[in-house]
């Protein structure tokens, strides 16, 4: 009886011990990044290791998998038992630790495959524990189910497979995704929170001085209301967790603002996903280039996703002459959406359709389609656009001129007659613009918004300029800008009517393009993070500091000051 008992444990501890090592060999990045938490100095404290994580860690996993395989085929009993014994007290000592001081909430024993919180991991570990000692005190009754010589074999066969197994994934990307970015599945949908959804729960205690005692409440003893009391602290304390979304801080920013959901809305989105620039492979951004450019010539909107700083980025856009601009994220996100750096997803309206490392940038599946070179110009579109944009400047321009010799030689270009200045010109330019519009309306609703692969450089921004002078900003506010991030119109202009659509709204504008007359003056109008505007202004492309375009606009003697 004895015996057979024995026999149930080896084949379950071994099982257990194969299952829990495959799902972390299949990703053993996953493993790296998990230990690097461990060793991080909110833990451990022995950051001098974070740079051997991944050799460590490749170690344990397969050191893991293959006492599993020893203790199932029966090799090397004594060996195998006491060294499970040894790796689980440390998995023990670490699973504690994690637990009692709420260091690491999942500890990555099975990976990404199956999450556990710190106490359960603990206590699976005891069980373990219990199970290995019996395994120790029995160990003479662990004999190979064939021949020593056999079993031999058969675990040095194994122990090929799965170096095999890590080079290949570590090379290119994990055999099984477990997360929640894995092909297939829909970013948005998994940032939802039910409604109902359970939400944390948290102890609040309030620190207040009474009579020069500091003493300690209770939010329902409301400390606030007695006499004489003094605020001196709060402690928040999370005593129960509540439902968290698979996906919950993944975030696209640029220059200060979420683009998430106008991205996931793109059909054709292709993100160059590296957590950290400086350590990223460099070479893989030569692979990069090419697929991008593939991309780019196909119709698709193209971001690199980092942590790292704009500096560090831009050093290699131009080393690499890369031609898409970079989006932020935290470093976390990013090493769970992909265990490649650089690596390449590509998405339709938030599904994510495939994933690549740099290492396959040939195996990258891209959607035929008309984007930057697959176009060829409509030259009769491009007559009809210069058309209407010359009629949309005809009495706009000379309105705006100051200089009365400007003023003439415009009149005679447009066949004004002179003694007409002055006369209802801003209603003719109102009737032309509303044509115009009708006539642009059309060409959009068939074609899209006609930029530089449909009308060529000289004409792309004539569309925009006819729309800024109308009153559907708000309708197509988002297809200009989705075109000027494919570079199919000037970027300054996308980003003048953004700041005009925002003020038409009332809101602070981002890039300082618009102007105001309010209380008999001509304002700036309000910015958001005014700070920073002049980074922003650089980024889009603008070639003066908005206290240049200021002084510009209003004079030499003019200073800005943010109203």
């Amino acid at each position: 009886m004895k015996n057979i008992l024995t026999q149930i444990i080896r084949l379950v501890v071994g099982a257990f011990f194969v299952f829990s090592g495959y799902v972390k060999l299949v990703d053993p990045l996953g493993s790296a990044y998990k230990f690097e938490e461990y060793f991080g100095a909110d833990v451990l404290n022995l950051e001098f290791l974070i740079p051997y994580t991944l050799p460590f860690s490749i170690f344990l996993i397969i050191a893991e998998i293959m006492l599993g395989v020893m203790l199932l085929v029966g090799y090397k009993p004594k060996f195998t038992v006491w060294s499970l014994l040894g790796l689980t007290s440390i998995f023990l000592f670490l699973t504690f630790y994690s637990a009692y001081f709420d260091k690491v909430r999942d500890c990555g024993c099975f990976g990404d495959a199956i999450k556990l919180s710190a106490w359960d991991t603990f206590y699976k570990n005891v069980i373990l524990i219990a199970l290995i000692i019996w395994l120790v005190m029995q160990v003479k009754d662990i004999r190979p189910f064939y021949s020593r010589k056999l079993s031999g074999a058969i675990s040095i066969l194994f122990l090929l497979v799965f170096g095999f197994i890590a080079y290949y994934v570590l090379n290119h990307l994990p055999l099984k995704d477990f997360r929640p970015y894995a092909v297939g599945k829909n970013i948005p949908e998994q940032m939802i929170y039910p409604e109902g959804a359970k939400k944390d729960k948290y102890d609040i205690t309030f620190i207040y001085k009474v009579n020069g005692e500091e003493k300690e409440f209770n939010e329902s003893e409301k400390p606030w209301e007695i006499e004489g009391a003094e605020y001196v602290d709060r402690k928040t304390v999370l005593v129960e967790k509540g439902y968290e979304p698979p996906i919950h801080d993944f975030t696209m920013e640029r220059n200060g603002r979420d683009l998430t959901n106008r991205l996931m809305k793109n059909e054709k989105l292709m993100l160059i996903v590296a957590y950290n620039l400086g350590k990223s492979n460099r070479d893989g951004f030569a692979n990069i280039k090419i697929v991008t450019e593939k991309a780019l010539d196909n119709g698709y909107t193209v971001y690199m996703m980092s942590a790292s700083p704009e500096e560090e980025y831009i050093k290699i856009k131009e080393e690499y002459d890369l031609d898409f601009n970079l989006l932020y994220c935290d470093e976390t996100t990013l090493k769970t959406m992909i265990r490649s750096s650089p690596g390449i997803i590509t998405v339709n309206k938030g599904n994510i359709e495939g994933k690549w490392s740099f290492n396959d940038y040939d195996k990258v599946k891209i959607k035929e389609g008309m984007g930057r070179k697959t176009r060829t110009l409509d030259f009769k579109l491009k007559e009809s656009l210069d058309s209407i944009f010359k009629l949309d400047q005809k009495y706009r321009s000379i309105m705006d001129a100051e200089n009365p010799k400007k003023r003439d030689s415009l009149m005679k270009v447009f066949n004004i007659p002179k003694d007409s200045l002055g006369t209802d010109f801003w209603e003719k330019q109102s009737k032309i613009d509303s044509t115009n519009m009708v006539f642009l309306d059309a060409v959009i609703e068939e074609y899209g918004y006609p930029g530089k692969s449909m009308v060529g450089e000289l004409s792309k921004d004539a569309g925009a300029s006819i729309i800024m002078h109308s009153n559907s900003i708000d309708k197509y506010i988002n297809q200009v800008k989705e075109a000027a991030e494919k570079n199919e119109l000037t970027y300054t202009v996308a980003a003048t009517m953004e700041d005009l659509y925002l003020m038409n709204k009332g809101e602070n504008q981002i890039y300082g393009t618009q102007t105001a007359y309010i209380d008999d003056k001509y304002i700036i109008w309000p910015i958001q993070d005014v700070e920073s505007v002049n980074a922003r202004r650089k980024e889009a492309g603008f070639k003066s500091t908005l206290q240049e375009y200021a002084k510009e606009l209003f004079g030499d003697n003019y200073m800005y000051k943010p109203e």
